[in-house]
């Protein structure tokens, strides 16, 4: 099965997703099919790219934590009430 990145006409959410042949992906974000396929890159490894990586990476996983402390909080907050 082949990888390949795609970016969401509708939401500008980028993935990637293994694709069979004859199967579409969707979104994950707005499960629609309206995708545009990226150019693959072949995967080279230099301090540049692995820069790059890691401050793209960074702020999403700082999202990520920050959601994830909000919903505890809300979780507890819910329960002691």
């Amino acid at each position: 099965m082949p990888l390949f990145e795609y970016r969401c006409r509708q939401c500008a959410v980028q993935f990637e997703a293994l694709v069979r042949s004859g199967e579409q992906p969707a979104c994950p974000s707005c499960r629609t099919l309206d995708l545009e396929q990226l150019p693959s890159l072949f995967a080279v490894d230099s301090a540049g790219t692995r820069d790059a990586a890691r401050r793209s990476s960074l702020p999403r996983s700082q999202q990520v934590h920050r959601d994830k402390e909000v919903g505890e909080q809300e979780d507890y907050d819910r329960h002691r009430h």
